[in-house]
């Protein structure tokens, strides 16, 4: 009964259901969450997690919570071979939520890391794991009492998942591809219930200012079969990587704003709020995201970590 119950949930929601992982307005620092390609960039490991509630005043609007970690696969203080391949391995898990649904991903990393010029690196990334797919009939809610639903209870299904991920990087540049959803599991014979694949393309450009000042502008979007591109730009300005700021756009969606702060030497604290424009917007109902991080061997004050200009 309850395997019935979570099909037709997911049968009713239909289009609504197609859009199926999460969304981040600070992806800049945050990209491995998307692309497995990442993993191991940093000379060091790098841990973010963070937080998002998402349309606060809405029962049941969404959140996500996620936590991830990458570093290279071997640690040496020799000097390797910088025309050499290099290798990372990473991890994530992620637990995305709205009303009865409620979505826990587990996956494991790995990138190989081709030089392409002197500075310029070209990332092979691949991500397996499972995905969990709960439904809770507590938090159903009808007109009138129907007596085929229980009033309590909670069904489960779980699955393999899988990520691809291609990504390059330099002193000013970066840009990715990603694929996820790649097994595009069936949760029941049609085509509405289907975990349709997410194609990720991200990109943005670092131009040195004056004054210690870098405006970093970059985009992000989303693409699936069953939905319409979704896009973010952004630009953030960056002091030497000590303070950040800046501003975006989502589609038709929302127009966001975040701020990041370094403390000490290898510890930041991101926050953004995004002022929704759509038809949500007459009612005031907003957009916050809390973000952490850790790297221990952070460059503070004076540039990134890697060649890439997004990183701390």
């Amino acid at each position: 009964m309850r395997i019935v119950l979570i099909f037709l949930a997911l049968q009713i929601t239909g289009f609504g259901f197609s859009q199926q992982t999460e969304h981040y307005t600070q992806y800049e620092y945050n990209q491995f969450a998307f692309n497995p390609a990442v993993a191991g960039t940093k000379a060091c490991i790098d841990i973010r997690s963070g937080y998002r509630f998402q349309w606060v005043g809405i029962e049941g609007a969404p959140q996500t919570g996620f936590l991830n970690a990458h570093a290279p696969l071997y640690f040496s203080k020799k000097k390797r071979n910088a025309f050499g391949p290099k290798h990372g391995i990473g991890g994530m898990v992620i637990r995305d939520a709205f009303g009865p649904f409620s979505f826990l991903q587990l996956n494991v990393a790995y990138a190989l890391h081709l030089p392409v010029s002197r500075y310029g690196r070209l990332s092979f990334g691949f991500a397996f794991g499972f995905k969990q797919t709960a439904f809770s009939t507590e938090q159903l809610t009808t007109e009138l009492q129907d007596p085929t639903i229980p009033n309590s209870g909670q069904s489960y299904i779980m699955f393999p998942d899988a990520r691809l991920g291609v990504w390059y990087r330099d002193k000013k540049q970066y840009a990715g591809l990603s694929v996820h959803n790649l097994f595009g599991n069936r949760l029941q014979t049609g085509d509405n219930s289907a975990l349709q694949r997410h194609f990720y393309i991200t990109a943005g450009k670092s131009f040195r200012l004056e004054k210690g000042w870098s405006l970093i502008p970059s985009f992000f979007v989303l693409k699936t079969a069953r939905t319409p591109m979704d896009f973010h730009l952004s630009a953030l300005l960056d002091l030497e990587n000590k303070f950040a700021f800046g501003l975006g756009l989502r589609r038709t969606d929302a127009i966001t704003t975040q701020v990041r702060v370094k403390l000490f030497n290898f510890i930041s604290i991101g926050y953004s709020f995004d002022f929704i424009i759509s038809k949500l917007s007459g009612s005031m109902w907003q957009t916050h995201e809390i973000t952490g991080g850790f790297n221990s061997c952070s460059n503070y004050g004076s540039g990134s970590t890697t060649d890439c200009p997004t990183f701390e």
